[in-house]
């Protein structure tokens, strides 16, 4: 059962600490990120040590017999004392966090410390990677070595689910909260694994096994872990997916431009800005799609100022009379007139024809309201849905990356 479930446990570990580890150098100053990452980390590394493969391999490398029970669980009290690290972090002011976070390290260390001392007063014979508790169940140093370590276990495991459980009423994002729910319900999962493992030390006292549950133990260990793993990535799965949905809208805005982009550009090349003079170590910032659609917002507002002077108010009252007749009104109407306005401005530019000063007028859409950038750009991508499919092309298309 043990090498059936922790394979697929530590895929999981290692997807999540993945995931995080993209995040943690720009979140050096933040405890709590990386404490994070360090659960999974150690959790990858708990269930890495207890296949038998590994455990077998770490015997013959390092020489001492069974070595991967204090490695593994070392690691697992770790990761409890860093989850306790996160919760403190989230839920305290930061000078509480650290004081509480240091008593937490301070306790999981010596937790750890007291393990490897009773498990060098074991006298391993052999490898037992399957059954190493049932085979050492009668053993008086094990039954103390075990005492400790489900102790630290379920002190940890039970602080875990109820910290949780009053974190996620506090907190004020949706994720967060699931999230934390589910760490409560697999911190509660493997409380199975706890009650087995103190059933070994009873039924040690009374020459007895219980054999017939190590099946139980690692299932509710091992399902109870995931859950808990799970818990902690759903808000990063959650921010994940809003970054990834920003992106693909900025993606989406920046073709959606091109049109009108290209209209400016085919009469005012000059509107494009150079980046020949970027230190070439601030080049590839210039290529990320957030400073690409930020260059072709501003791009465009300067081909619109470069036109301005060419607005013939005739121009904008026959456009309006026109879509009006088509039904268009609001937002959508002055954006169809601003497009008929650009079209026209720009012919007007390349045949040198000012309008009266008398029939100088402004765009169309110059009277929205903008609260913000997005509210710019969404004006922006309503001109360019009413230009025309066919765009004017660019004099220099060799030039056109923008």
């Amino acid at each position: 059962m043990k090498d059936l479930l922790h394979p697929i446990s530590l895929v999981v570990a290692t997807l999540g600490f993945l995931c995080l580890l993209r995040d943690v150098p720009t979140r050096r100053r933040d405890p709590a990120s990386t404490a994070l990452a360090a659960v999974f980390l150690l959790s990858g590394l708990s269930f890495l040590f207890s296949i038998t493969p590994i455990w077998n391999h770490l015997d013959r490398v390092l020489g001492t017999v069974n070595l991967s029970v204090p490695l593994a669980q070392g690691c697992v009290v770790a990761l409890l004392a860093c989850q306790q690290v996160v919760l403190t972090y989230w839920g305290s002011p930061p000078e509480v966090a650290r004081r509480r976070s240091r008593r937490w390290l301070g306790a999981g260390f010596a937790v750890i410390a007291g393990l490897l001392v009773l498990f060098a007063l074991l006298t391993p014979s052999a490898p037992h990677p399957i059954d190493f508790t049932l085979y050492y169940a009668h053993d008086d140093w094990y039954a103390a070595y075990l005492t400790l370590y489900v102790t630290a276990y379920t002190i940890g495991e039970l602080f875990l689910a109820r910290a949780c459980w009053l974190l996620a009423r506090r907190s004020t994002r949706g994720s967060v909260r699931y999230g934390l729910r589910i760490v409560a319900l697999g911190a509660t999962v493997t409380l199975g694994y706890s009650a087995v493992r103190i059933g070994n030390v009873i039924a040690g006292v009374f020459d007895t096994s219980l054999a017939q549950w190590e099946g139980f133990a690692w299932t509710c260990g091992d399902a109870g872990a995931m859950l808990t793993l799970i818990g902690w990535l759903v808000p990063t799965i959650s921010d994940l997916a809003q970054s990834l949905k920003h992106r693909i809208k900025q993606y989406r805005s920046y073709y959606g431009l091109r049109p009108l982009w290209l209209t400016f550009y085919s009469e005012a090349p000059e509107i494009e800005l150079s980046i020949g003079r970027v230190d070439p170590a601030q080049r590839r910032r210039f290529r990320r799609i957030s400073i690409r659609l930020y260059r072709r917002v501003v791009e465009i507002r300067d081909g619109r100022f470069v036109i301005r002077q060419y607005l013939d108010a005739a121009v904008r009252e026959t456009s309006e009379t026109h879509h009006q007749a088509r039904g268009l009104h609001g937002q959508e109407l002055s954006a169809a007139v601003t497009a008929d306005q650009i079209l026209a401005g720009i012919a007007a530019r390349a045949e040198g024809a000012h309008p009266a000063p008398d029939q100088l007028t402004d765009f169309a859409d110059s009277a929205r309201q903008t609260s913000g950038p997005t509210d710019d750009l969404n004006a922006l991508l309503d001109v360019a849905r009413h230009l025309p499919r066919q765009p004017a092309r660019a004099p220099h298309l060799e030039r056109v990356s923008a």
